[in-house]
Formats: C-alpha cells, structure tokens, sequence
C-alpha cells in the first residue's frame, strides 16, 4: 500500500508541473539530444568508412566498434574527468562540473554504438547498391551519402537506442556533471540523490518518466522493424 500512494503520489508531481521534476527533465533531453546529433555526424561516416575499408582495417575497425559499444558508463566519466580535471589535458577548458562535460561523456557513449550499427546496416546492403553507387560514378561523398540512405531504416533505430542508452546512464553524468541542482541535475543523478534523502516520491516521478522515454523508444524501435517486415512480404 505505501508503494502504491507514493507511484500515485509520484504521478500527481509530474501531472501538476512539478518545476524541479521538469527542469531536470530539460536538462536530461538538452544533453541528450545534442551528445546524440555530435555522435551522429561522427559515427555515421567512421562506421562507413569501416564498413567499405579492406582487410585488415575493416576486421579490426568492427571488433573495435563493437568492443567499444560496452564501455562501462563510469568508466568514460572517470577518463574524461581526469581529462577535464585542472591536473588533465584538457583543464584548461575548465568544463568539469559543466553540462559541456557530460555532453562530451555521452557523445562517447553513444559514437560507437552509432559507428557500430552504421557499419552492420551498410554491409548488410542489397550488393546492388553498392554496384549502382560504383556504376554511377559518385564522388566518394555522394556514394556515401546515398549508401547510407538505403540503410536509413536501421541508422534510424540505432539513433534511438543510442539516445536510449546516453539517456538513461548515471555514472558519468554524475561524475562529470556534479549534479549541480538547476545546471547539471538529470534525472539519472536526482533519482539516486532523492532516494539516498529518503525522499522517495520525486524519485519515483522521475523514474517514471525514464521509464516512459525508454519504453516509448523501445515501442517504435519494435513497431518500425515490424512495419518493414510486413513491406516485404
């Protein structure tokens, strides 16, 4: 009964606007989205151009991307935090405890599931596009460019479990974010600060939008690949 009047309790937050629960959502879907588009405009062409490279680059560039696809979250947030640090490299940008920062933790999270699927959809391309592509004698750009249109579908679905994956992470938003309350605050680090205050309402709420973005990706990732197994039949 206590968990059922604190979901209830958590619902009613977010329905009347709660404006902790939503900034926080805000700043969840800024860094997100923004780690995702920098991922897509690197990961796109790294995994093109190790899907069409020779042996043995092409074999080491897929077990490095898939390798790569399991980097555990804290891991990256404790690398690039010693990266960002004053004593680091790159200290000198001052960016740790900034959302700058945690872009940059999710941008690398999310390159190489990107890079990743991009290689595996290009490869798995009907040999006629690549013969076409060749045939019409395309400048490298312009290949690529149409290549990876033909495999849209699949980079489409390999965006959103991308957002999915970088969405839902905890370590390194809060190693390299700080959570900082109204900057850096996602709703990853609020659920384990409230939970750890006892405050188990707000954490619930914002568990439930994650869990409402997860499953709502999820649903279309599912109902997409349906759709284009029943355009095929």
């Amino acid at each position: 009964m206590v968990l059922l009047e604190s979901i209830g309790q958590a619902v009613m937050l977010i329905a009347r606007g709660d404006a902790e629960v939503w900034r926080v959502t805000a700043v969840s879907i800024e860094v997100s989205l923004l780690a995702l588009v920098l991922a897509i405009l690197v990961g796109l062409p790294a995994g093109y151009a190790v899907a069409i490279a020779r042996r043995p680059i092409a074999s080491v560039g897929s077990w490095a991307l898939h390798t790569l696809t399991a980097l555990p979250t804290v891991v990256v947030g404790l690398t690039l935090y010693f990266a960002f640090s004053a004593a680091g490299p790159l200290g000198w940008m001052d960016l740790l405890y900034t959302r700058t920062a945690m872009v940059a933790g999710q941008f690398v999270l999310a390159l190489p599931i990107l890079a990743a699927i991009t290689l595996t959809a290009v490869r798995h391309l009907p040999s006629e596009a690549h013969e076409t592509a060749i045939t019409l004698g395309l400048t490298p750009y312009r290949r690529m460019r149409l290549l990876l249109r033909e495999a849209r579908p699949a980079l489409v679905s390999g965006g959103l479990i991308a957002f999915a994956r970088i969405f839902t992470e905890l370590g390194a938003a809060v190693i390299l974010g700080g959570n900082i309350r109204g900057h850096t605050r996602t709703l990853t680090t609020v659920i384990a600060l409230e939970y750890s205050k006892g405050d188990d309402v707000r954490a619930i709420a914002m568990g439930l939008i994650l869990l409402i973005v997860a499953l709502g990706i999820n649903a279309f990732v599912h109902g997409a690949g349906l759709w284009r197994a029943a355009e095929r039949t």
